[in-house]
């Protein structure tokens, strides 16, 4: 079954009708899409709580694509110890509880970042979050295209097969090395 959704609903104005309040804009969404990604989890790890708000606020079919917190994707360029990121993904993975819960997590979407190259190291970070991912559906978004030139794009196929990863590809302009081709193949 194929869902359709959109990058966040707080910002697709034209889908509401006048005077529905921002808190209520998940809930009018949920009557066009079965899908969203949730974008703002990225910047921060929300408490489980909101995560529980929206579960409640969709109904059965909806889905939750929600994106990684930057620090886990290398985003921030910051150093974390060994025990911090311990830390940063436990508390991740408690946030989003409510949604996984509800049976409405489709997936953490681990969108990496346009220096992250293909690389023994950063192979090496990719199995790291994967196994403190634990269960989660995990989906990988590559924004280097050392990943998939023609010498590696089966490699990096056959990796994120056999790592449990879901590939995913972004629909963007082709420019340089911090752009992905779109690479229409299934890894399960």
């Amino acid at each position: 079954m194929i869902s359709i959704g959109l990058a966040g609903w707080g910002d697709h104005a034209k889908l509401y009708k006048a005077g529905i309040k921002p808190q209520e804009r998940l809930k009018e969404y949920s009557k066009f899409f079965s899908l969203v990604e949730v974008d703002s989890s990225y910047y921060a790890i929300h408490k489980d709580s909101l995560y529980r708000k929206w579960a409640g606020d969709t109904s059965g079919h909806f889905s939750f694509v929600v994106k990684a917190y930057q620090g886990m994707t290398g985003h921030t360029r910051q150093a974390y110890s060994e025990d911090d990121l311990e830390v940063m993904f436990r508390d991740f993975r408690e946030s989003i509880g409510p949604v996984i819960e509800a049976g409405k997590l489709k997936a953490v979407l681990f969108q990496y970042p346009p220096w992250f190259d293909c690389s023994r190291h950063n192979i090496a970070v990719l199995r790291s979050a994967r196994k403190r991912m634990e269960d989660i559906p995990v989906a990988l978004e590559f924004r280097h295209q050392s990943w998939f030139k023609p010498d590696m794009m089966q490699k990096t196929l056959t990796f994120m097969r056999e790592e449990g990863w879901i590939h995913t590809v972004c629909d963007e302009p082709q420019v340089g090395d911090g752009s992905v081709p779109i690479v229409e193949a299934a890894v399960d």
